[in-house]
């Protein structure tokens, strides 16, 4: 009897489960989060970037125009795409008018991510479909945004979880501070591994996705896998002497399709000036 009370228990619990995946997938969420940045000049105080990650996009659907209504509630100077840009074949025809949806307005930059690179994607199709939606793709590159008379560096690497990613290369591009002020250095990378290395660079922030928070959680957001190589890194930020890491928990799924304890995330991200240390 008991056996069988614990049978009929264990089954509604796996439905249960399995309906909450399926529906927390769709439930997108907004986080704001505050970077305090060392020597950040006062007209770079509260500069906003809209960090997005894996949309691994499978077509266009209720879900898809939920994320461009709502990205596009949400003005920034400048939007931030974290690779794994495609989920099936169907996805690169969405592809194009959403990230132009997105960008309007406002300038984009994006890295390519592991999946971009998978055998059934054509990465260089990929990469000029983003450029036609407007998408400045950074490979190992760097790009200037002007802010309020202040210049802010966009960097970004190739795929560090394929080994992909030259961040020296990437920042031979940075050109010296203009002025006696720091100028903020924000690195786009796909994972969280470029962290290390980021921070012995003395970059003020990077900006990863990769782990999707690990999609499937214990109560509290607790991932149970990441998928990094250099660091349990799951989701929210890190911080490694100057260098803070914001890793976002993404948008789209991949292998399984539902999120437990993981909702999809646009995330808000802005930059605030760190207090000054008393001598």
């Amino acid at each position: 009897m008991y056996l069988w009370l614990l049978a009929i228990g264990a089954v509604i619990l796996f439905v249960w489960l399995g309906l909450r995946a399926r529906t927390e997938a769709g439930s997108l969420t907004i986080t704001r989060v505050d970077v305090p940045v060392d020597g950040l000049p006062p007209e770079l105080d509260g500069f906003t970037i809209l960090h997005l990650s894996d949309l691994h996009l499978r077509g266009w659907g209720p879900f898809e125009q939920a994320l461009v209504q709502t990205v596009r509630s949400v003005p920034t100077p400048a939007v931030a795409l974290t690779g794994d840009f495609l989920g099936a074949a169907a996805g690169a025809t969405a592809l194009i008018p959403i990230v132009m949806e997105i960008g309007r307005d406002r300038v984009v930059y994006g890295v390519l991510g592991n999946h971009d690179y998978l055998p059934q994607v054509n990465t260089r199709s990929l990469a000029n479909d983003l450029a036609r939606a407007g998408v400045r793709l950074l490979v190992n590159g760097a790009d200037v945004i002007r802010h309020r008379g202040r210049r802010v560096w966009i960097i970004g690497v190739d795929d560090p979880h394929t080994g992909r990613d030259d961040l020296q290369q990437a920042l031979s591009h940075v050109l010296p501070p203009a002025g006696e002020q720091g100028e903020p250095r924000i690195l786009l990378a796909h994972s969280p591994d470029i962290f290390p290395a980021a921070a012995r660079a003395g970059v003020d922030l990077v900006l990863a996705g990769h782990t999707h928070g690990g999609q499937i959680c214990l109560p509290g957001g607790v991932p149970i896998i990441t998928n990094t190589r250099r660091g349990r890194f799951g989701a929210g930020l890190f911080r490694r002497g100057r260098t803070t890491m914001f890793v976002t928990r993404g948008i789209g799924t991949s292998g399984l399709r539902g999120r437990l304890f993981c909702p999809p995330e646009i995330a808000v991200v802005r930059l605030v000036r760190a207090p000054e240390e008393r001598p």
